[in-house]
């Protein structure tokens, strides 16, 4: 496909369901040493119910915008009262949150660090969500602009989930056993690396529209691949119970993307071997990325099944060209699939590392 205006522009992603939590009063359940801890403690309660409507009823920037300044004021509330003896409660401190595994059902937690990991999370789905609304929103003409932005929205989501997963899930002591899988590290480490996979796949689409050689495109679609295989396998490292716990679309989100991306990678190989001329080996490389869509299951949804069938129709039109051409020109045939060399992952795209916020007040 040398027209680069016919390229697909858009990668195959999902949204989640962001989690719902219910209001709370810290400055009532928290005794106050000072009037400005009350103050401080009413704020926080104000900022939080403040996220809680956003998330209710606003788009993924206001969420992120909301979670941004909760997570100061939260920070300021876990400085003040976790490990401090003097701190005196007039009731139990609790939180209750639903998960992205099921909107309806709501568990309660009895630590500020539940709280803050829960927060963190729909923090981390909110920039990957934004990222989907941008994918959604890509044309030709303004395609540079928003994969930059897209790609830094992944980039952050894949940062904070990896904090997640990397110091506040250690720092958790004694976690319950009765747990959203937002606060399971394999959930966040999953999630950290299906963001990177999808920056990877987005640099793919960039790289073809600039004609970048095919052999360099191969490697980043390879990266892209084994990082959503990582992912998957994430999640399947979850127990059993809990693995069934993610919505089938989700499940069958990650091994589309890994389907797609493995005849994405074969065919850029097929491209580099047709480009030297060398058929047989183009022509096997092809016939594999034919196979593997050829078992893919498709989406669901209208928008994304238009996406998938955008990308699926570019691997059938390659093959179907290198046939012709090879069967007017050429005469080549194919080789067997196991002595074609693998393809060697590169990865253009790392996360950014997440930095906690300085906290809005300390007691």
């Amino acid at each position: 496909m040398n027209d680069t205006s016919l390229l697909p522009l858009k990668i195959y992603m999902g949204r989640f369901d962001i989690p719902h939590s219910k209001r709370l009063q810290f400055e009532k359940i928290i005794r106050s040493t000072t009037p400005d801890f009350a103050s401080s403690l009413s704020q926080s309660s104000l900022s939080r119910n403040e996220l809680i409507i956003v998330i209710e009823k606003s788009s993924p920037s206001s969420i992120i915008n909301a979670s941004e300044k909760y997570l100061k004021d939260l920070y300021g509330v876990i400085l003040s009262v976790e490990d401090n003896g003097s701190i005196r409660l007039n009731e139990q401190l609790s939180f209750t949150w639903s998960s992205f595994t099921s909107p309806k059902t709501f568990l309660t937690g009895y630590s500020l660090r539940y709280e803050l990991i829960m927060t963190l999370m729909v923090y981390g789905m909110s920039h990957y969500n934004r990222a989907s609304e941008i994918n959604d929103q890509i044309t030709e003409s303004n395609f540079d602009d928003s994969a930059k932005v897209l790609v830094n929205h992944l980039k952050t989501a894949a940062g904070i989930f990896d904090f997640v997963h990397s110091t506040e899930l250690p720092r958790w002591s004694n976690p319950p056993e009765d747990i959203h899988l937002e606060c399971l590290s394999n959930t966040s480490l999953g999630l950290s690396l299906l963001c990177i996979a999808l920056g990877n796949s987005v640099t793919v689409r960039k790289a073809m529209k600039q004609q970048t050689s095919h052999s360099i495109i191969s490697k980043i679609s390879c990266e892209a691949w084994h990082k959503m295989e990582m992912s998957k396998n994430c999640f399947k490292d979850l127990s059993s119970h809990n693995y069934k716990k993610l919505p089938k679309n989700f499940r069958d989100f990650l091994s589309t993307n890994i389907a797609l991306n493995n005849s994405i990678t074969m065919m850029e190989m097929g491209r580099h071997f047709a480009f030297e001329k060398n058929f047989s080996n183009a022509l096997s490389y092809l016939s594999l990325a034919v196979q593997y869509i050829t078992k893919m299951k498709k989406p669901n949804e209208s928008r994304q099944i238009e996406i998938v069938n955008a990308l699926i129709n570019e691997i059938n039109y390659e093959n179907q060209s290198l046939v012709k051409e090879n069967d007017l020109i050429y005469f080549q045939k194919k080789v067997d699939p196991k002595s074609l060399q693998q393809p060697e992952p590169k990865s253009f795209i790392i996360d950014l590392k997440f930095e906690p916020p300085m906290p809005s007040f300390h007691y």
